[in-house]
């Protein structure tokens, strides 16, 4: 999040991360790619995306203020979709700790879904 910059709000409300997402993303090439990541890559995957996104937000807001219309590509939809996609890698990445932790514990069952 960023602070100490003044936005304008809008009227666009992000989606809810709901299991039957979290497995509609599962079955996109992405989703599939992410889920055989190990733990280890996780945490730089989502500054990457944070940072992609944060791009992407501020290139579709100086758009919006100049009255330039949307870059190339780049939609209010494409956002929301990077945004949701951002909360199910971290929430992959949630899941693949909880993996992590309960190998300690029970060795022979660590498969979480």
């Amino acid at each position: 999040m960023i602070t100490g910059r003044k936005h304008q709000q809008t009227a666009v409300t992000l989606p809810s991360l709901t299991h039957q997402r979290i497995q509609e993303l599962k079955q996109t090439p992405r989703g599939q790619h992410i889920m055989q990541e190990a733990f280890q890559v996780f945490p730089e995957l989502v500054k990457s995306l944070t940072a992609a996104l944060q791009e992407k937000l501020t290139r579709f807001e100086q758009a919006r203020t100049k009255n330039a219309g949307s870059p190339e590509g780049l939609t209010l939809n494409t956002l929301v979709d990077d945004y949701q996609f951002l909360e199910f890698v971290q929430h992959i990445m949630f899941v693949k700790w909880r993996e992590e932790k309960n190998k300690r514990y029970f060795p022979e069952d660590t498969q979480v879904n």
